[in-house]
């Protein structure tokens, strides 16, 4: 019996570690993923958005997105709510890679009609994938960058900052 005792706490013990060990290796991977390494490299990089002017003493949340990304469309009601929030604090760009009369139709209809839209392709800015969201401060730097679909903390990060 005592011996059984033993050969399940041993058990116990393996299997803890092996699931730190492994939870430890998950956030290890998520730290170095692409899209953090991605957003990495974007911040402080200087973007021109053709007409659109940065105002010194604002910032702009630019959403690099596509009507044709399943990702963008699920985020759709948190771009809803970043554009009912943000006010005047905020100017809120949307950038797709569509032309200029599908891009607007889609912003206008999913997100808000009060966002500008900007038709370019994507990789002009650096970006290699939608959903993108960029924090640019009022001389046209990238202050944050966000890639991918955020998670529900990411997306109060976001909010905060605005």
């Amino acid at each position: 019996m005592k011996r059984l005792e033993t050969i399940a706490n041993i058990a116990v013990i393996i299997a803890v570690v092996a699931l730190v060990i492994f939870l430890g290796h998950q956030e290890l991977i998520h730290r170095n993923s692409p899209s953090v390494a991605t957003a990495r490299s974007l911040e402080g990089k200087a973007v021109h958005l053709p007409g659109v002017k940065f105002a010194a003493q604002s910032r702009t949340l630019v959403m690099v997105i596509s009507t044709r990304c399943h990702f963008c469309r699920d985020s759709e009601p948190f771009y809803k709510e970043l554009a009912e929030k943000s006010g005047s604090r905020v100017k809120l760009v949307a950038v797709l890679p569509q032309p200029q009369a599908e891009a607007e139709l889609y912003v206008r209809q999913a997100i808000a009609p009060s966002i500008q839209v900007v038709s370019m392709r994507i990789d002009s800015l650096g970006v290699t994938g939608t959903p993108t969201l960029l924090l640019i401060d009022g001389s046209g730097r990238v202050q944050k960058a966000w890639v991918g679909k955020l998670d529900a903390s990411s997306q109060q990060q976001v909010q905060s900052l605005l």
